[in-house]
């Protein structure tokens, strides 16, 4: 999974940012932390301070800002709330606040708090009609002279765009406005000079395109404003002096060290400074070429698929990071589980897919991806295809004919389930690998005595992964960001499907460790049929007949490390070929979806992995498969509605011709 991501798959410079070298960078900075702050001597605050302030005067550099008028602070939330808090008495009292809504949402709320103990109104300017940004117009008509401060966010983190900022500043020196710059999603890729056009304040981190780490947030203010700002946390550090510990006699330091308040963290400012250090021999064009290059080839992928932009095509009124929207939610969320079993990383907000390449990023990764994206985007209009689309009047033939067939024998049902006790067979797991399932307990509440005396009822103690169980996607990490990856979520309309039935018993029999190929699926359907979209495959290996000895069921070695268990199962490429078509989920009589073996593939448990990437189920420790035509009969498998559940176990049925 690292592979393509070393190899410049990354997009997530809006979130992280990684360089060249960082691994070790920061390793490097923090063993020489250690060492420094863990001697038996008295060196670790000249160490700490004179670092912090390295860093300081790179953030300096970076803005064009003066001596004395930046500081650290944890994050951007943080330093608006120091800075508005250190406003004199009473200057935003009876005026409004402007704030865009594609701000920074943390530092909204932060204003929706403050507003009513500094007696401000806040007033957000709306997305443009049709856009998913503010436009530079839009917030200038909001824009009046009762304005006390605005919040100008340089490139939004939602749609990242850019608004027109030297106009924006124009007009606020105009209104006598009070201005605070975010430029948190900007700083590094493009440049920016805080004294032209000159702004009062300006708050950022240290993450996403300067490769930081989080709690290196930093606060400018003008330094014509700061004898007027008194920050309400002051404490030693807010002095000139820090070492003047007369309590009668404090006095806030002239410049924005009175900010700083107690003992400034340092950590977070050490272990940004080498990236700051590597930023800092870079040429900006050639970073800002090279990602302009990037984004250009992911908008024209992204417009053969017909994906809308949910940035500004405009590359002069983007940042660096382009969003794309996505038919829903579920789709965005199926591309980043896809994308991250491949190694490539991408992340997603809603319907709104985000990709910000950077650095590492490679051209060829951008073509990876959206080969991905266009193989998971019809894998899932193969799987939903037809949903709903049958008439009425045909659906109640059929539903009438079924009851009738069901009622006369012609439609037979055979159950699928292995009973349910505290001789189940559970899977085991390596107790210093992973934290396991406990044994099935059945426990007795009253059975007509005096516990009650006309009824009788028990509790049951059991895994949602125990019996013959369903696999819903969020069992896996690959499909956790599916909002309808959990057994209360999912959609019960995928749960009734033919299923295919592939026999592997005789093979399995021979070979315990058998596994069915994407060549042993096709001859199968050269035999029998084409697998269909939205239908269920199942390997019948007759290993149910196993199930009343665990030892035999689990097949494991005396060391699950040096080898593990026996059990047949899917390759990769026979689960890769099976999706291709559009399934709907993958079975097995055995303990789990995968191959005993499957820990030692690659991508390791490919079952799990893709299935649930691509937000399909899984069945496993099915039984009676014998009983089942290899084509002609209907599965269903109804998972409980546990909240959150990552599966459960079910009672399995098919319906076959009788």
């Amino acid at each position: 999974m690292t592979g393509n991501t070393t190899a410049g798959g990354y997009f997530l410079y809006h979130s992280i940012g990684i360089y060249p070298g960082k691994e070790e960078d920061l390793s490097r900075a923090m063993a020489e932390f250690s060492d420094v702050w863990a001697a038996p001597n008295d060196k670790q605050w000249g160490y700490v301070l004179r670092k912090r302030q390295d860093f300081i005067d790179r953030w300096r550099r970076l803005i064009n800002v003066p001596k004395g008028s930046l500081t650290t602070v944890d994050n951007v939330t943080e330093g608006m709330q120091k800075l508005l808090r250190a406003l004199p008495e009473g200057s935003l009292r009876g005026k409004r606040v402007l704030a865009s809504a594609d701000c920074f949402p943390s530092v909204h709320f932060l204003l929706q708090g403050l507003a009513p103990k500094m007696g401000f109104t806040l007033t957000t300017v709306p997305l443009s009609e049709g856009r998913a940004w503010v436009e530079t117009e839009d917030f200038l008509a909001h824009w009046g002279p009762d304005v006390g401060l605005a919040l100008l966010t340089w490139v939004t983190s939602i749609g990242s765009s850019k608004m027109d900022y030297p106009a924006l500043v124009a007009h606020g020196r105009a209104m006598g406005s009070l201005m605070v710059a975010d430029i948190t999603q900007g700083a590094g890729l493009m440049p920016f000079d805080a004294m032209n056009p000159k702004v009062d304040f300006v708050v950022s981190t240290s993450l996403k395109w300067l490769c930081g780490t989080p709690g290196a947030g930093i606060l400018y203010a003008d330094k014509d404003l700061i004898p007027s700002l008194q920050p309400e946390a002051r404490g030693w550090f807010s002095q000139n002096n820090p070492f003047s510990w007369d309590l009668d006699k404090f006095e806030y330091a002239p410049d924005i060290r009175r900010f700083d308040s107690g003992t400034p963290g340092s950590v977070a400012a050490i272990a940004s400074l080498p990236a700051m250090e590597w930023f800092a021999k870079q040429d900006l064009r050639d970073v800002a070429a090279h990602n302009r290059r990037l984004v250009d080839r992911i908008i024209a992928r992204a417009d053969r698929l017909d994906l809308p932009l949910h940035s500004p095509r405009d590359a002069d009124r983007r940042g660096g990071a382009v969003m794309l929207r996505m038919p829903d939610k579920a789709e965005a969320a199926a591309c980043v589980g896809a994308l991250g079993v491949e190694g490539y990383s991408v992340d997603f907000r809603g319907p709104i897919l985000r990709l910000s390449p950077g650095f590492v990023t490679e051209e060829r990764a951008v073509d990876a991806t959206f080969d991905l994206i266009e193989d998971i985007m019809t894998r899932r209009r193969r799987r939903f295809a037809g949903q709903g689309q049958a008439s009425t009047r045909g659906a109640s033939e059929v539903l009438v004919a079924l009851a009738t067939g069901l009622e006369g024998g012609g439609v037979k049902v055979v159950d699928l389930t292995a009973q349910l006790g505290p001789g189940t067979p559970i899977l085991r797991l390596p107790e210093d690998l992973a934290r396991n399932t406990p044994k099935v307990a059945i426990h007795r509440i009253s059975e007509y005595d005096k516990d009650g005396p006309f009824w009788a009822w028990n509790w049951l103690e059991l895994g949602e992964h125990s019996g013959t169980h369903f696999d819903a996607p969020h069992h896996w990490l690959s499909g956790k960001d599916h909002p309808d990856g959990f057994t209360d979520t999912l959609s019960v309309q995928r749960l009734i499907a033919p299923v295919n039935v592939i026999d592997c018993s005789a093979e399995a029999a021979a070979d315990p460790d058998f596994l069915l190929t994407a060549a042993h699926v096709k001859q199968w359907e050269s035999r029998h049929g084409e697998i269909g979209p939205g239908e269920w495959v199942v390997m019948r290996t007759d290993w149910d007949k196993r199930s009343d000895d665990e030892e035999l069921f689990l097949n494991e070695d005396p060391d699950p490390y040096e080898d593990g268990s026996h059990s047949p199962g899917p390759s990769t490429d026979c689960i890769d070929y099976l999706l291709g078509k559009g399934i709907v989920g993958w079975g097995t009589q055995c303990v789990g979806t995968d191959a005993g073996m499957a820990g030692k593939f690659s991508p390791p448990f490919p079952a799990h992995n893709f299935l649930h990437r691509d937000n399909c189920f899984g069945l496993a420790s099915l039984c009676n498969l014998d009983q089942l035509p290899p084509k002609g009969a209907v599965l269903i498998a109804t998972p409980l509605k546990i909240k959150d559940g990552t599966g459960s176990p079910i009672r399995a049925m098919a319906l076959v011709p009788g």
